[in-house]
């Protein structure tokens, strides 16, 4: 027998991080072992999540809401359906300038040489 597994975000369940500028929670199901790091990222109200950096590859995918993502000081909006790659290294972050909901999923891994 297949045993299906299921998972959503849950902000009453998400937890604080990037210094609490974000709430976040895993993204694949409990039980799942998966080859990249996951989270939800989630944006309530206007704000911005920790600029910040890392070695890894990273790619976000937008949920719900409108906002921008700054990648080492460019910034392009971002709308539900849209796929941003985050390079190794580049500093980023997350903005939600509305007062409306904004949930990205981001999956990351090591970088392959």
């Amino acid at each position: 027998m297949i045993m299906i597994l299921k998972s959503n975000f849950d902000p009453n369940h998400a937890e604080k991080a990037h210094l609490n500028t974000i709430l976040a929670a895993p993204v694949m199901p409990e039980g799942l072992v998966s080859p990249f790091d996951h989270a939800w990222g989630y944006l309530d109200k206007p704000g911005e999540m920790e600029y910040h950096k890392h070695y890894k590859e990273e790619v976000y995918f937008f949920f719900k809401g409108n906002g921008f993502v700054r990648i080492d000081g460019e910034e392009i909006p971002v709308t539900v359906g849209d796929v941003v790659r985050i390079p190794p290294d580049a500093m980023h972050t997350v903005v939600n300038r509305e007062n409306a909901e904004l949930l990205w999923a981001a999956l990351w891994w090591n970088v392959i040489e």
